[in-house]
């Protein structure tokens, strides 16, 4: 016995290792191959990353008394954290990391690397899936062009795909038989997280419920639903009173907020707007398209074998649990196959994504990106859930998806070369310039002062913004006609189009020229 368990231990050593190390190698690969670089020339290009390494940066140094990040100088209704649209939890979780260690232009993007390692981790090891399936996790993982697409940035996308491998692990054990407190409890941990980087995890929590109290009394299943519903209120909640909300209301559900400007549009509106973007091609990348199709089939392709498996199904007992005497052997319970039906991952990979994507399609913009980013996450759970699942069927499924991967990888190097030359290779001038305006006029982070005589505002939104000192805010205006007057903030980085369109001129001292703008204080912040 002893003898047959390392054999099994070192059969599944090689896969488990790969499916660690497959996406963060593959990213060195690529970098090196492409652009002749290391990760270390990596720096911030997209305005998000930038905001997302400059935040964790300042969370690091001045934990929540930096200055604010906003649009239009639109604070969070708590004024607990100063941090902009897109929430506190991510830049806090990498600013922790920033705060015992050095933080680099590359910081992120191996962190990025790190969490995805990590979430592979817990999917080969907790699983427990058969060693063929972990292969084919390998390859699931080394093609899912997505996940590899955004771990070479700073973008928080990385951790949501992280957190799928996480959700999908777990979810798959306890499908495997019955689920135990510790394991419900971290589930739900987990979850909670997730939620407070982005809500949209919060779609998972009832479905969680209904997996790990599945053998309770009816009462008890309903009560723990019931609370993971009150809990994920509680979640949205949290976050919309804890970012910068956009001018005309909170991002996600900004259509909800009926005190907006007469310009947003209607849900029904707004739903007929995503649909018609949905079959519209011309104005997608061609990596945006294959994931919508890869979404919309695999979605449509689990809800079909879901209700066919359904309708096939054997007569069983209320119990999903192991059953004893002529139950499954121990190797079927840890390769997955015990004490659960493909019916259930199934069900369960197909609801998250079309809950997911109903809530995107009435409440969200499907603008570049945007799609992509939020729904690739939920793709990946439900394919790793729907190959834990027991059966034929799932596999082929899984299958078709790799196949298709594999097929478009020549446009997967072509996107990626295209979309990540400006992060490895780049002029270095231009930040310069800015440290060089911005150290020539000692412009620091003041402890004491207020938030917004800690804030620079500006109406560009270049990659040189990484030169901000620590401390510093960096606000957004889009709309300067839209904004207050006089601005809060006491730095200025203003082009002339939006100094002109403020609604009345400005008391401004101009510090430094740049090819983007002019650095000003602003005389009228009340900032000594």
């Amino acid at each position: 016995m002893l003898t047959k368990r390392l054999i099994h231990l070192s059969s599944r050593l090689v896969p488990t290792l790969l499916c660690v190390a497959c996406v963060p190698l593959i990213v060195i690969a690529l970098v090196r191959w492409l652009f002749d670089m290391p990760l270390s020339a990596f720096r911030p290009v997209l305005s998000d990353e930038v905001y997302y390494w400059h935040e964790a940066l300042t969370f690091a140094r001045a934990g929540l008394q930096g200055g604010y990040y906003t649009l239009e100088e639109v604070t969070n209704p708590s004024g607990f954290t100063p941090f902009g649209p897109h929430g506190a939890g991510f830049v806090m979780l990498y600013g922790l990391v920033a705060r015992f260690f050095e933080w680099h232009r590359h910081s992120v993007l191996l962190l990025n690397l790190i969490v995805i390692a990590g979430g592979a981790w817990v999917w080969a090891t907790c699983a427990r899936i058969s060693t063929a399936r972990l292969w084919l996790s390998v390859l699931l993982l080394a093609t899912f062009w997505q996940m590899v697409f955004w771990a070479s940035t700073g973008m928080q996308e990385s951790f949501h795909h992280a957190g799928a491998l996480v959700m999908a692990a777990l979810f798959a054990r306890a499908l495997s038989g019955p689920s135990r407190i510790p394991l419900t409890v971290s589930g739900a941990a987990i979850l909670v997280l997730l939620s407070l980087v982005r809500p949209t995890w919060i779609i998972l929590m009832p479905l969680w419920m209904l997996v790990t109290m599945r053998e309770s009394s009816r009462p008890r299943l309903v009560a723990a639903v019931v609370a993971s519903l009150v809990v994920g209120v509680v979640m949205l909640m949290i976050f919309n009173r804890t970012v910068a909300p956009y001018s005309r209301g909170f991002s996600f559900v900004e259509l909800l907020n009926r005190s907006g400007s007469r310009d947003t549009p209607s849900i029904v509106d707004n739903l007929m707007f995503n649909l018609s973007r949905t079959v519209t091609f011309s104005e997608y990348d061609d990596l945006e398209i294959l994931h919508r199709l890869q979404y919309w089939g695999f979605m449509a392709a689990t809800l079909v074998a879901a209700a066919t498996l359904w309708r096939r199904r054997p007569p069983s007992p209320r119990s999903v649990g192991p059953s004893t005497g002529s139950g499954p052997s121990r190797a079927e319970s840890r390769d997955g196959e015990a004490g659960s039906r493909p019916v259930a991952h199934l069900a369960i990979a197909a609801t998250s994504m079309v809950a997911i994507l109903v809530l995107m399609l009435f409440l969200y913009s499907l603008t570049n990106w945007a799609e992509h980013r939020v729904l690739s996450a939920f793709l990946l759970f439900a394919v790793l859930l729907t190959l834990a699942a027991p059966g034929r069927v799932p596999v082929l499924l899984v299958t078709a998806l790799i196949a298709s991967n594999l097929a478009t990888a020549g446009t997967f190097r072509r996107v990626f070369e295209a979309k990540r030359q400006d992060q490895f290779v780049w002029d270095r001038r231009g930040v310069n310039a800015l440290e060089d305006a911005l150290s020539t006029h000692r412009i620091t982070y003041r402890k004491g002062d207020s938030r917004w005589c800690n804030t620079l505002l500006t109406a560009q939104e270049p990659p040189y913004l990484i030169a901000v000192p620590a401390g510093i805010g960096i606000s957004v205006v889009r709309e300067s006609d839209q904004m207050s007057v006089p601005p809060h903030s006491r730095y200025l980085l203003l082009d002339e189009s939006a100094l002109v369109h403020f609604k009345r001129p400005l008391r401004v001292q101009p510090l430094a020229t740049l090819p983007y703008g002019t650095l000003y204080v602003n005389l009228e912040s009340g900032c000594r």
